[in-house]
């Protein structure tokens, strides 16, 4: 058993990952509202104060909104992680697990448009590749990312960054009620399921993604969120090579 803290524990992923995790650690929830720990991750005191005796953190909170304002992504998606990776690093935890996002490369999307979620598009993007966010909330990501690496060369924490593709509430990407979301403007309202369909992934399998990173000591990795959907174009091969992850739900 793990002492494992998860910030935005309230959110969509955070609730479902808590369950998941529960069930044979000890989980110290974080969030501002509805969850065992109310702390701010504005806050680094008391941040610090929430992480310490834990072995991990799952940093997950921060503003969702990819068209979240500056004063937003600056204050809670850049200042809030640097809390987060400080405070680990102040309470003495091991495994930093950061929810980046496939926002850190979305560009490659925000101009294919469509056409990338045809079955045989043959487009694949890699982990190692260049850095494209389309919005100040991928530059957060990236941010994030680049300071994970930092702090695992820096000061030895384990740090794997996770670019989340598409989590849902509603944990199906055939749900009728799915619109197509307002960062993809090129878009229409029948490329909906199309979108969801290459980019979804289930709550179930990003919790057997945490699992699988905190049981390898692996200094620093980025891998994608994505499951093994039909027309998926993110890798997953790190995930595997480095993990022995590879998800078990997808849209075939």
């Amino acid at each position: 058993m793990k002492k494992i803290a998860v910030t935005g524990a309230a959110g969509v992923i955070g609730r479902a990952l808590c369950t998941d995790l529960e069930k044979d650690h000890e989980v110290v929830a974080i969030d501002l509202h509805d969850v065992q720990t109310v702390v701010d991750v504005r806050d680094l005191e008391s941040l610090t104060k929430a992480f310490t005796g834990c072995e991990a953190v799952v940093h997950l909170a921060g503003y969702s909104d990819v068209l979240a304002s500056w004063e937003n992504v600056r204050d809670v998606n850049i200042a809030g992680t640097y809390n987060a990776f400080e405070a680990a690093r102040r309470a003495g935890v091991k495994h930093v697990i950061f929810a980046s996002s496939n926002h850190a490369v979305g560009m490659h999307e925000m101009e294919g448009g469509r056409a990338l979620y045809e079955q045989g598009a043959g487009v694949v993007v890699r982990a190692d590749d260049p850095l494209r966010p389309d919005s100040l909330y991928g530059v957060a990501k990236v941010f994030g990312e680049a300071l994970g690496r930092y702090y695992s060369e820096a000061f030895g924490l384990r740090v794997a960054c996770v670019r989340i593709g598409t989590i849902l509430e509603v944990d199906s990407p055939t749900d009728p009620s799915l619109k197509v979301p307002p960062f993809l403007p090129k878009l229409k309202p029948e490329d909906t399921q199309p979108r969801y369909a290459a980019t979804w992934m289930s709550k179930r399998d990003f919790a057997r993604l945490v699992r699988a990173i905190l049981s390898r000591d692996v200094p620093f990795a980025v891998v994608y969120g994505v499951g093994d959907n039909l027309t998926r174009f993110w890798d997953l091969e790190p995930g595997r090579a480095i993990y022995g992850f590879w998800p078990e739900d997808g849209v075939r």
